[in-house]
């Protein structure tokens, strides 16, 4: 008799557009989950304007519904490894996550402990120790690159995922699990790290040195490619030591053509 084949449900929140570096990972991660996993039957939710609870809990009725194995979320504006299936399959845990910031200021990790021995207080565990296994073990994880275990799912009473006035759905769902299903393991792989896209950005003279230091600390070779002679003669009217030549002077010595003035 054939084994049964396993299925992993994507699910992907899209109000309506998502960017073109999101777009471009996305493409290559879903290519590679059908090159590098041939064990897997991969079906994908991708609703458009919904609200993120919504969609959750729309995603978890699919996977009931199709006898799926793990439900992997990937968010609409966050970037992911290509290895990120593989990473969080050997993680085995009932909720395995990526390490994602937090898109705000402090930008703070987005997975939690509890503070308190009644568990009554997350905090975000902003120096966070590895286990024996490299992994971080935490009490609640965001969503936005996370990989969850259907067969632990059907233990937790519905509704799934809620967005409250000082919750969010994600976090709403691993209290409960932590809560209802003794032994749940929620863990966040380091080695899995995702980028936060963040909004369009501005420069202008008051932000222009701290986007300096951080372009330079992406791409140190441009240091050294700043404020030297441009070879470009037409540049080097306009800038250089030529500038005493008009752009008309330099056009007429460059191709050998008169230019009208």
């Amino acid at each position: 008799m054939e084994e049964k084949r396993k299925k992993i449900l994507v699910g992907v929140n899209t109000l309506t557009a998502v960017s073109q570096p999101i777009y471009s990972n996305h493409c290559q991660f879903w290519y590679r989950l059908g090159r590098s996993y041939p064990q897997f039957d991969f079906m994908l939710n991708n609703p458009r304007r919904m609200s993120i609870d919504n969609m959750r809990n729309m995603t978890a009725k699919v996977a009931l519904e199709n006898d799926v194995d793990y439900i992997l979320f990937i968010d609409d504006d966050v970037l992911v490894p290509i290895d990120t299936l593989g990473r969080l399959l050997a993680c085995d845990a009932d909720i395995a996550a990526g390490w994602t910031l937090i898109r705000g200021y402090p930008y703070k990790n987005m997975f939690f402990k509890y503070t308190d021995d009644t568990k009554q207080a997350l905090t975000n565990w902003q120096e966070p120790v590895k286990n024996e296994r490299g992994l971080f073990e935490v009490d609640a994880v965001g969503f936005s690159c996370c990989l969850i275990k259907v067969e632990h799912m059907k233990k937790v009473p519905q509704p799934y995922f809620v967005t409250g006035p000082y919750n969010t759905e994600d976090i709403y769902y691993c209290i409960k699990a932590l809560r209802d299903v003794p032994g749940t393991k929620i863990v966040v792989d380091p080695a899995v790290l995702t980028s936060h896209i963040l909004g369009l950005e501005a420069i202008d003279p008051i932000t222009r040195d701290a986007y300096k230091r951080y372009f330079e600390t992406l791409y140190p070779e441009v240091i050294n490619q700043v404020d030297k002679p441009e070879e470009n003669p037409i540049q080097k009217a306009q800038y250089g030591k030529e500038g005493d030549k008009s752009y008309e002077d330099m056009i007429e010595e460059i191709f050998g053509t008169p230019v009208n003035r």
